[in-house]
């Protein structure tokens, strides 16, 4: 089972950072551990014509070695850096004993060069070599990954940035690109096999429990009665948690550690990229503010923040300005289940406090949309909330379902304990 960070061991892995050197061969030049970047950045995949090999491979993360699937040998995949204005032709093959693809998430190009099989092209066959052909129109954070059953889920992903035509209106000194993603020792064939078989809650080890009930902890007998009618789980936030998957920046587990430098003072322009499967993120570096500064490759107002939540497939740029102290980077799952962890510092070697996994919380009646009386405006619906049955009698069930869009609850909870 691959290890999570928790409340009772987050700090035991500070102590195998020395050990991320010994991974580097795994993994890219710019998410190698230790940045040389600090007088130019590191070799990038760019230019008109590129190479690309999907292929299987070994990866490991917090000392465990998982099957998985690379590009070039890599997980994550590598850094396709191109120029707004010039054209670009990626020769793509496919190593696997199945059809691949690869999908450039978020770019503007003609609809055949878009890589979904079956609806803008055939897929790449086994053994083949697709070409893919299109003018670069655009600017920003972006990122690539397949499109064919869950090879993206074993590492077929990996990060895009386009430089602007003329001078980027966004000031900075050093950047670093972050891909955030989730692995698991099963397949992504077992782990949809499984959700499946078993039901969605098969890896939802936080769900509320008899011993609770007992107790009278977290939600009152009544409320329980309430979601069983409905035969839904207030803890449902995340079909996969951390009880199989690890959390990973940039290809290292948290214990691993991966480690972006700066010189103090500067502005460091952080490109994250959400890769995972199935994991929403909540991204916080304690002590030091973020200003976001552009999503999904659009240049935004800058907002400052201390934390900021990255869906499944969205890229956000902050510019940060650390001081001389090393600080953490932590991408907490949503579900509060575990997180991922890295490090920012100015030198080689340091490491910062780990904040704990923060409580989870459990979903209310008003997030399902069940306490419509409570919402402003709808005053008037207080009568059509669970507390009065008769009043729902030929509701419509959809209309139900759809009343809400705010799902999720933000304030944090204690992670589950590890499982086997």
């Amino acid at each position: 089972m691959s290890r999570n960070l928790n409340r009772r061991d987050v700090m035991r892995g500070t102590a195998m950072l020395g050990g991320t050197l010994a991974m580097s061969a795994y993994l890219p030049a710019w998410a190698q551990p230790v940045s040389r970047g600090i007088a130019k950045p590191l070799p990038i995949v760019s230019g008109t014509e590129i190479a690309l090999t999907i292929d299987r491979m070994k990866l490991v993360m917090d000392g465990i070695t998982t099957p998985a699937i690379g590009v070039n040998g890599t997980v994550p995949a590598p850094l396709v850096r191109l120029k707004e204005g010039q054209k670009v032709r990626l020769a793509v093959t496919n190593n696997l004993d199945e059809d691949s693809s690869i999908h450039w998430h978020g770019l503007i190009l003609p609809f055949q060069m878009d890589g979904v099989p079956g609806i803008s092209f055939p897929g790449i066959k086994a053994r083949s070599t697709f070409v893919y052909e299109f003018p670069v129109v655009q600017s920003g954070t972006y990122w690539y990954h397949s499109h064919s059953g869950e090879q993206e889920q074993g590492g077929l992903y990996g990060p895009i940035v386009i430089d602007p035509a003329g001078p980027d209106p966004i000031a900075f000194d050093r950047e670093h690109v972050i891909v955030l993603s989730d692995h698991s020792q099963m397949t992504g064939e077992e782990i949809f096999r499984k959700l499946k078989q078993m039901g969605g809650a098969y890896f939802n080890y936080q769900r509320p429990t008899l011993s609770g009930l007992l107790a009278g902890r977290e939600m009152p007998l009544k409320d329980r009665l309430k979601w069983g009618q409905m035969r839904m789980d207030p803890a449902d936030i995340a079909d996969v948690t951390g009880s199989t998957y690890t959390f990973l920046v940039n290809g290292f587990g948290p214990y691993d550690n991966w480690t972006g430098l700066f010189r103090p003072g500067e502005r460091v322009r952080l490109r994250i990229v959400n890769a995972a499967a199935q994991t929403n993120f909540n991204v916080r570096i304690p002590d030091l503010p973020m200003t976001v500064v552009q999503a999904d490759g659009q240049n935004v107002r800058p907002v400052e923040v201390d934390e900021f939540q990255i869906g499944v497939a969205e890229t956000f740029d902050v510019i940060v300005t650390p001081g001389d102290r090393a600080y953490s980077f932590v991408s907490e799952a949503i579900d509060r289940s575990g997180m991922g962890r890295a490090t920012l510092a100015p030198r080689e070697g340091m490491i910062a406090p780990v904040p704990p996994l923060r409580p989870r919380t459990l979903l209310t009646m008003t997030d399902m949309g069940m306490d419509m009386g409570g919402m402003k405006g709808m005053e008037g619906m207080s009568g059509m909330s669970d507390e009065n049955p008769v009043a729902k009698r030929g509701l419509d069930p959809t209309v139900q379902q759809n009343a809400s869009r705010n799902l999720w609850k933000l304030t944090g909870w204690k992670g589950p304990t590890d499982h086997g």
